[in-house]
């Protein structure tokens, strides 16, 4: 997987880029801009040209006409103002669709960089799984810089996810573009020198490489422990104390503003109002899903978005291509429109109305008046990429039944509480038994919850109690699901469960609501089980769909899909599923789920 020497490749253009300069050598492209933002200097400059060779930039000034040939094209900007291209700095894209699908739309609205991890194909394939996202973004028009995942498994006492072992992050480590861990979602382990982190620590600290933070909940000693381990960020700040804490610890800080969560109000405006310095900020998504990315918009919106909230423009722009090009090293290559880096450029129509008028990525324009211009071939992905719904046979509606300690009357069961989408309670509730069984009550808003096996070719199902999802179907069913990718089930119907489930299956993974023995939707995603082969479009209708269709049957929440996408994101509070039964995130072990 190692390109050619990238320095002696690098020396070679240098020398060619020097010539551009003097008019030795003709650019490949010229842009004549009205206005250009200098984000190193805070600067908005008039007509400023950009000459660019090979798909980097050789001159940014006054006049390039000295370097126009017969082979140049000359492009004048005459509206709008020039920025760099803009910078998502901590996100995903292995999920729900393939990253080469999602990059057209993500180049249409001015993102020309990535910093991403791919948890969901670590955790479904391992090392290959790693090694072909990283061979599918290598060929895109878009730069994407790539951390090896931490949560294959996120915690080896509790999941049911396979290992990557240390000899794989060693080999990963060494791969171009990998320039780190990714986020350390089982931040506890740090507190306890646990070898699981603690060796792969030692390994990228010892290349120079950067560990990505993820310390929700951590303050105070607890958050300055993670600090000395080598976490050098954080993009899971709430509020805007928990932001100023990191801030003053020597993280930098990632305000979110995505599809998972949108932070962005409750952090920015008051470190405005407190004039805290920026400079060490990022804005990032943690991921867009298909429906926002062509609703909303990608980091244009989240620029609008902070400016609206009352951050300077030059700022808000700084903190997504600058700040985060720093940050992680790279301000040599990206987030800056300066010689010798890549071409990479977007043209805002103004920095108050971040819309899009052209993107400029490697040295082409791929993009404008938010139309993705280019190419991008299909990826291919391999067999084993499509045989991961591991279930030796078809699941039966017995399956799903929940066996009760007693024939009749009530148990003690403990019951996971949704406060959002995202995050449970821990309850402990009286629950009624009829013939031996636990049943779902729609009255008061119990439901099942189902964890199938699909990686290790059982039939070990983990069964459980949620409160508070609302929506009465009979099941719906996910293959995607943070970071275990389990097949997981909520619904008050065993038979509609078992429907779902075999559903699932057959396709190779993906969504699937069922009701009264009725299919109401399907989503494929045969890719890994996380992923769709399908186009943008269909895609985010169809995610859309199952979204409206959880709400309009009784869900409270924006996004009823999110809460099976975290019911195995076993080190978020305070309990989780997974196939083998019920976490207990705050003590890492199994509970039971009968009680007294």
């Amino acid at each position: 997987m190692r390109p050619p020497n990238r320095l002696w490749r690098f020396s070679l253009l240098s020398e060619k880029l020097v010539d551009v300069c003097l008019g030795r050598v003709k650019a490949d492209l010229v842009l004549k801009c009205r206005a250009l933002l200098s984000v190193s200097s805070g600067e908005i400059l008039d007509n400023v040209d950009v000459a660019v060779k090979d798909g980097r930039i050789a001159y940014v000034g006054g006049n390039a006409d000295s370097m126009v040939g017969l082979n140049t094209e000359v492009v004048r900007i005459r509206n709008g103002i020039a920025v760099p291209g803009l910078i998502d700095a901590h996100t995903h894209i292995d999920l729900v669709c393939t990253p080469t699908e999602q990059a057209g739309a993500m180049l249409a609205h001015g993102t020309t960089t990535l910093f991403t991890e791919p948890d969901e194909l670590a955790s479904v394939l391992g090392l290959e799984g790693l090694r072909m996202f990283v061979e599918e973004v290598r060929r895109l028009p878009l730069k994407v810089y790539v951390m090896a995942s931490l949560t294959a498994p996120q915690d080896p006492e509790v999941s049911s996810a396979g290992v990557m072992p240390l000899e794989a992050y060693k080999e990963a480590l060494s791969w171009p573009d990998m320039i780190g861990l990714g986020e350390t979602v089982a931040w506890t382990l740090i507190l306890n020198h646990d070898g699981y982190y603690m060796e792969k620590f030692k390994l990228a600290l010892e290349q120079g490489k950067l560990i990505e933070g993820h310390t929700a909940g951590a303050r105070n000693a607890k958050l300055a422990a993670c600090v000395c381990s080598g976490v050098s960020s954080c993009h899971e700040s709430i509020d805007a104390e928990q932001a100023l804490e990191r801030l003053r610890l020597g993280l930098f800080l990632m305000v979110r503003e995505g599809s998972l969560r949108r932070d962005l109000p409750s952090i920015l405006p008051d470190l405005v109002r407190r004039r805290v310095d920026l400079s060490n900020v990022a804005l990032v998504t943690d991921w867009v899903d298909p429906a926002d990315l062509l609703e909303h918009g990608y980091m244009d919106y989240v620029v609008g978005k902070a400016v609206e909230h009352g951050v300077d423009p030059v700022k808000a722009v700084q903190m997504v291509t600058i700040n985060p090009a720093r940050r992680f090293r790279v301000d040599g290559e990206v987030g800056i429109i300066a010689p010798g880096r890549y071409a990479s450029l977007t043209v805002l129509e103004s920095l108050r109305n971040p819309k899009v008028l052209l993107t400029v990525a490697k040295g082409a324009i791929v993009a404008w008046e938010g139309k993705f211009k280019g190419r991008l071939g299909k990826p291919r992905y391999p067999r084993a990429a499509f045989e991961t719904m591991k279930v030796p046979r078809r699941l039966k509606a017995e399956d799903f039944r929940i066996k009760a300690p007693s024939s009749r009357g009530t148990v003690k069961a403990v019951v996971a509480k949704l406060e959002d989408g995202v995050i449970t309670r821990k309850t402990v509730e009286e629950v009624k038994v009829v013939s031996g069984e636990v049943k779902p009550n729609p009255a008061v808003d119990l439901a099942k919850i189902a964890v199938v096996d699909r990686h290790h070719n059982s039939v070990r199902i983990g069964l459980g109690l949620v409160k508070g999802f609302g929506a009465k179907v009979g099941a719906v069913a996910s293959s995607l699901n943070f970071d275990e990718n389990q097949l997981v089930l909520v619904g008050y119907s065993d038979t509609d469960m078992a429907r779902a489930a075999n559903e699932v299956v057959k396709l190779g993974g993906g969504i699937v609501v069922a009701d009264e023995g009725r299919l109401l939707e399907v989503l494929a995603m045969p890719i890994a089980g996380v992923m769709s082969d399908g186009d943008l479009l269909k895609v985010a209708g169809k995610l859309k769909k199952v979204n409206r269709i959880l709400a309009e049957a009784g869900c409270p929440f924006s996004k009823p899909l999110n809460v099976l996408l975290f019911s195995t994101f076993v080190t978020l509070p305070e309990i989780r599923f997974t196939d083998r039964g019920i976490v207990d995130v705050k003590k890492r072990r199994y509970i039971p789920l009968f009680t007294g």
